[in-house]
C-alpha cells in the first residue's frame, strides 16, 4: 500500500434519480473520510469518429463536463466548498472507466443502482463494477419517490404540475 497516496471516493456521474442520490452519498463519504472526491463521467463514441471528425471529441468532452456541472448544481447547489473534487471525463464505457479510476484498496466506489431489469439485477455498470472493482463498492438506491412510481409516471405527474403552474 502506498501511504503517500490519498484515499479517494470515486463516483459515477449520472442524471438518473439513483445517480443523484449516489452523488449526495459520495460527497458525504468524502467528508467523513476527509478524502478527495473523483467525479467520473464517460460517454460512448465510436473511436473511428474522432479520426473522421476530430472536433467531435471536444464537443463530447464539453457535453460530459456540462453533465457533471449540472449534476452538482441540481443535486448540491454546486460543487462543495469543503471537499476536494477532481473531475474526470473520458470516452469509455462507464464500468471500465470507473474500475480503472478506483484502483486503490482504500478507495470507495459509489454508484447509483440504476434501473432494475426483469431479473431484478441492477444496471450493467453496477454489475461490471461489483464484479471487477478491487475496492469496496457502495450501490445507492434511488430516492423513495423514484422507487414508488415508474419514471414515465413521475414525468407525467411533473408535467401536469408544471402545466397547472404555468396556466394559472
Amino acid at each position: 500500500m502506498d501511504y503517500n497516496r490519498r484515499v479517494r471516493v470515486i463516483v459515477g456521474i449520472d442524471r438518473s434519480p439513483s445517480g443523484m442520490a449516489a452523488l449526495r452519498r459520495a460527497v458525504q463519504e468524502a467528508r467523513e473520510r476527509d478524502s478527495t472526491l473523483v467525479a467520473v463521467r464517460s460517454w460512448l463514441t465510436q473511436p473511428h469518429m474522432y479520426a473522421v471528425a476530430p472536433d467531435l471529441r471536444e464537443v463530447d468532452e464539453a457535453d460530459a463536463r456540462e453533465v457533471v456541472n449540472t449534476c452538482f448544481a441540481e443535486t448540491l447547489g454546486g460543487f462543495p466548498a469543503d471537499v476536494s473534487v477532481e473531475t474526470v471525463v473520458l470516452p469509455d464505457y462507464p464500468g471500465p472507466a470507473l474500475v480503472t479510476r478506483a484502483d486503490g484498496d482504500d478507495d470507495l466506489l459509489v454508484l447509483g443502482s440504476g434501473r432494475r431489469n426483469r431479473r431484478g439485477s441492477g444496471s450493467r455498470t453496477v454489475r461490471y463494477c461489483t464484479a471487477w472493482a478491487t475496492c469496496p463498492v457502495l450501490v445507492v438506491p434511488p430516492p423513495q419517490l423514484a422507487r414508488a412510481v415508474s419514471q414515465r409516471a413521475l414525468l407525467r405527474q411533473l408535467r401536469r404540475e408544471i402545466d397547472d403552474l404555468t396556466h394559472h
